[in-house]
């Protein structure tokens, strides 16, 4: 957000410090604005504060209303004022002059704040246990009980916390089976694309069969979860980041973002929506994973000859046609360093949110947890790509 320094609302203030005497206080070690009618002294805020020091150092000696409003839910400044927060903002009296706001408080989001101290379970562990509990609530409240979507759509970011949880879950699953399926080579690599085309049927409400909506539950929800993301970010970068100079670092995660969705267009073109795709023989395990080939690595398809043989598309040769082309290769490795970014400046966002219950105490070890797992993503993504550029080619027998 901006400044972290007032509640919503209010009219202009009537003390005795003026707007003059306010704008004396604009360096980072000594930086004052003005919220609601009065006077804030932000300095020690400015290292914690989860939008970043430039968020803040942006008003000081200005008046700061509109863009808190439009940002923060009602009943922040108090819960963040000193001395009950050592770094919080400190109260230095009414503004006489300053300006009524225009803008509406922002959404309240209706979570309570994260517990203080380690929640009652310290070190690394409760930071893994406090870590895995929230995402799991995330991913079971990501889509429809965000409270986004009513007749018209709000900027509160609890829509782009819980999406951001459930996407980042399935993109491990994904890059997982893509980096397993790619060393192990074409009949894992097409397993595991069989294992998610064999769930087709759930999708389309049994209705569709072709299409955008004949696309599994996976997918369709998926997509739901990704439109959520988009389109609550893209509200939010609207009424808030525009505000901004792009060297401010505000527009940071807009662009990143935009970036990110030319690359799933891209992507989905290259893959799931190929119109260059072959086909090949495969023997699919009857409940979707080859449970008794687990432990020799093979998950995604049986050696048993007594399972029938099933159509399926090649994904391996489709893969190994992309990333052949260095070209295509750089294009990739580009959009994922920059999905990497992403994360990286997003989980710092995400992590000390009040929607995230992470106790303040572990907020440091989770985000670094977090950032560890997008380093691990990147990787495996990046391995994909360039594996496959330099191994030989395996070839596969297609059909029709």
């Amino acid at each position: 957000g901006a400044a972290p320094v007032a509640a919503a609302g209010g009219g202009g203030g009537d003390g005795g410090l003026t707007m003059a005497e306010v704008g004396k206080h604009v360096t980072e070690a000594d930086c004052w604005v003005v919220v609601s009618g009065k006077a804030y002294d932000v300095t020690k805020w400015l290292v914690v504060h989860p939008g970043g020091v430039q968020a803040i150092t942006a008003y000081g000696g200005k008046d700061a209303t509109d863009e808190w409003n439009c940002i923060h839910k009602p009943g922040t400044i108090e819960k963040n004022m000193f001395p009950a927060n050592p770094n919080g903002p400190v109260d230095k009296g009414a503004v006489s002059g300053a300006a009524v706001s225009a803008v509406a408080a922002a959404p309240a989001d209706d979570e309570d704040p994260a517990p203080s101290g380690n929640g009652g379970i310290s070190g690394p562990i409760g930071a893994l246990i406090f870590l895995g509990i929230n995402i799991v609530k995330m991913l079971l409240r990501t889509v429809f009980l965000t409270g986004n979507f009513k007749f018209n759509l709000d900027n509160n970011r609890k829509g782009t916390i819980r999406s951001a949880c459930f996407l980042l879950t399935f993109t491990i699953v994904h890059v997982a089976g893509n980096f397993v399926g790619m060393i192990k080579g074409p009949l894992e690599a097409n397993g595991e694309g069989y294992f998610f085309d064999r769930l087709a049927w759930t999708g389309g409400f049994g209705i569709w069969k072709e299409g955008p909506l004949g696309m599994s539950v996976v997918e369709l929800y998926l997509a739901a979860a990704l439109f959520l993301h988009v389109s609550v970010a893209l509200k939010r970068s609207w009424d808030i980041s525009l505000n901004y100079t792009i060297g401010t670092g505000r527009w940071n995660m807009l662009l990143s973002g935009l970036t990110i969705l030319f690359f799933l267009t891209i992507h989905l073109a290259d893959i799931r929506f190929s119109t260059k795709m072959t086909y090949t023989m495969l023997r699919p395990p009857t409940y979707f994973v080859a449970f008794p080939g687990v432990l020799e690595g093979r998950v995604f398809y049986e050696t048993d000859e007594s399972i029938p043989l099933v159509r399926v598309r090649d994904i391996y040769s489709r893969e190994v046609e992309l990333f052949k082309d260095v070209g295509t290769s750089m294009l990739y490795t580009a959009c994922i360093v920059v999905f990497w970014a992403h994360m990286l400046i997003g989980w710092k966002k995400l992590v000390p949110a009040d929607a995230m219950q992470i106790p303040k105490d572990h907020v440091r070890v989770v985000t670094w947890l977090g950032w560890v797992a997008s380093t691990a993503i990147v990787s495996m993504y990046l391995s994909v790509v360039w594996f496959t550029y330099f191994a030989p080619i395996q070839q596969v027998e297609h059909v029709a």
